[in-house]
């Protein structure tokens, strides 16, 4: 009975262990890509006359622009500012935050809103896309 269940363990759990790991591998791989990504975008300092009430949002999927098989990473921050917008389009222009795998740099868009009175809302978006190395969620 013994030698049945040791067999059955063989051929059945450890295929099954190894699936399961040749899925998530890619998937924890990625995920600490995007923590790594997001945590050096908070690193960084932010412009003078600017502040930011702690919101920011970090998100991972598909390459949005349908080239190919490519993961995407974003990193969104929301900040308040009394500069110009073009004070703050040359300040992030010369940013230089490494991207989610580290070998170029994240790509910086900035999105302004309206002035509330304690300056202008803007959203900055840093995004980096790499090939997806089997994570099926850029499939």
């Amino acid at each position: 009975m013994r030698i049945l269940l040791g067999c059955l363990a063989t051929v059945v759990i450890v295929p099954l262990v190894g699936l399961i790991l040749l899925i998530m591998i890619p998937v924890w791989r990625d995920n600490a890509r995007l923590d790594d990504f997001h945590a050096r975008v908070l690193a960084h300092p932010l412009p003078p006359e600017t502040s930011s009430n702690g919101d920011s949002d970090a998100t991972f999927g598909k390459n949005s622009s349908g080239n190919g098989d490519y993961c995407e990473y974003s990193v969104q921050l929301v900040l308040q500012t009394t500069l110009s917008q073009e004070e703050i389009r040359d300040y992030y222009g010369k940013a230089a935050i490494a991207g989610a795998d580290d070998r170029e740099e994240a790509q910086v868009s900035l999105n302004f809103g309206e002035d509330d009175g304690r300056g202008e809302a803007v959203i900055v978006e840093f995004r980096d896309i790499s090939p997806s190395d089997w994570d099926w969620r850029c499939a």
